[in-house]
């Protein structure tokens, strides 16, 4: 009787004495217990989310009925579907392989998603915002796409595009598979290897860069061509002026008494009887000088021999 009562009330001692929880017993029961709890934590939720979304109850109702404060059950509704392991669909696997057990672990294999800043290249950063889908929803394709992809040789000329920075939600297998191809050939640049996941997912056929390209030592042979040398243009001839012409020395004017004066002129031509405008239109002068020079206004020596050969030629002719 005595051992049957001992035995039974070992057998009814709750787990949560202090007899139960000996030396040997607890470490058991304390790596047992988070996952019980996350996995009942996860059952609520799905159950939650299955009484609001397919059946159609309201958050108050559903959590009610799970035994959940209502708070609890709004954010387990709010949080995204691929958040925890048993809701997320598998990641795919790379199709290149490394050593794992010579890389650092980048990140915990959990379901919970990061954000890791890509340096994307300028020309798929422009393809992305101009695409049909949004933005950040385009790039994590792309970079799942890129994850599956083999890769291609180290070789010089991809490395010559500007980057931007974009920040990509990413799932913890992916960043890994991301940290091992940036250990194993961007120096252990996760930024850089997502950006280049991201452009070769979206069609960009991009080699892996070379060592002199990462150490920034490379130059592009495009810019390595020095530009052709162009002759100067000649010096346009500027217009010269042609030297001036020294005037012709002119012959001597004939001393002034060789002409009548205007007052002989005037009585000339009341000889012969003719107007001063007959006589302005004879000689291929104007009235008005042939006027001043019968007043002696004006007195040029050769004006006056003009009207007296014009005024001879007229005394002949009648």
């Amino acid at each position: 009787m005595t051992a049957t009562a001992s035995t039974a009330s070992t057998a009814t001692t709750p787990l949560d004495t202090p007899d139960a929880l000996s030396s040997d017993a607890a470490p058991a029961a304390s790596a047992a217990a988070p996952a019980s709890i996350d996995s009942a934590s996860q059952e609520r939720m799905n159950r939650v989310r299955q009484l609001v979304r397919v059946e159609g109850k309201s958050a108050e109702e559903a959590a009610q009925e799970v035994g959940v404060d209502p708070i609890i059950a709004q954010l387990w509704l709010r949080l995204p579907d691929d958040l925890w392991p048993a809701g997320r669909p598998a990641a795919p696997v790379p199709a290149f392989t490394r050593s794992a057990g010579s890389l650092p672990s980048a990140a915990p294999s959990s379901g919970l998603r990061r954000v890791l800043t890509c340096r994307v290249p300028s020309p798929v950063y422009d393809r992305l915002r101009t695409g049909e889908n949004p933005l950040l929803e385009a790039a994590a394709t792309a970079l799942e796409t890129g994850l599956a992809l083999p890769l291609p040789e180290a070789a010089p000329g991809g490395w010559r595009f500007a980057r931007r920075p974009l920040a990509v939600p990413v799932s913890a297998a992916a960043f890994e598979a991301i940290a091992q191809l940036a250990a194993a050939s961007f120096n252990g640049d996760a930024r850089e290897a997502a950006g280049w996941l991201i452009a070769r997912g979206l069609g960009m056929a991009l080699p892996l860069p070379t060592a002199d390209e990462l150490a920034g030592v490379y130059q592009d042979r495009a810019a390595s061509v020095q530009p052709r040398q162009v002759a100067p243009a000649a010096p346009q001839a500027r217009f010269v002026l042609p030297p001036r012409r020294r005037p012709e020395t002119r012959a001597p004017l004939p001393p002034d008494d060789s002409a009548p004066n205007g007052d002989e002129l005037r009585q000339r031509r009341d000889e012969i009887g003719i107007s001063q405008r007959d006589l302005a239109a004879a000689s291929g002068l104007s009235r008005g000088l042939v006027a001043e020079i019968e007043r002696g206004r004006r007195r040029h020596v050769l004006t006056r021999l003009r009207l007296a050969e014009t005024l001879a030629s007229l005394a002949r002719s009648k």
